[in-house]
């Protein structure tokens, strides 16, 4: 019979994917891809693309209406004016987990600049 522990790491080992949308959606990756790439990885969809998959946002069910997909690519307008001023921006969320989506969030241009926002558009680091 084996031990709690051993159970617990084969389930920490069986339950890391790699592709698993919580590290497609890692900030740090889809940073340098859309500095290098200046456009989102394929495993994003719009919102509207996500609702016509299904998804209620108010229900949290983007991984069972779309999964392996996170939303982003929809315009950001910049009412606030918090980012520079004449560029066309795009947003898209980082850090994603299944369920509902949560602040941590990236804008970017198409020259490939990204800043990130950890509380849903009220402060922005560039990246």
């Amino acid at each position: 019979m084996e031990s709690v522990s051993e159970n617990s790491e084969s389930a920490n080992e069986n339950s890391f994917d790699e592709n698993s949308i919580e590290n497609l959606t890692d900030e740090t990756l889809v940073i340098n891809y859309v500095k290098a790439h200046k456009q989102l990885p394929a495993y994003y969809i719009t919102k509207s693309e996500a609702r016509r998959n299904g998804w209620n946002p108010s229900q949290g069910n983007l991984c069972d209406a779309a999964p392996g997909k996170a939303i982003g690519g929809d315009q950001f307008s910049n009412r606030e004016k918090k980012l520079p001023i004449g560029n066309q921006y795009f947003e898209a969320d980082v850090n994603f987990s299944c369920g509902q989506r949560q602040a941590d969030r990236i804008v970017f241009t198409k020259k490939g600049e990204v800043w990130l926002t950890k509380d849903h558009y009220r402060s922005f680091q560039k990246r």
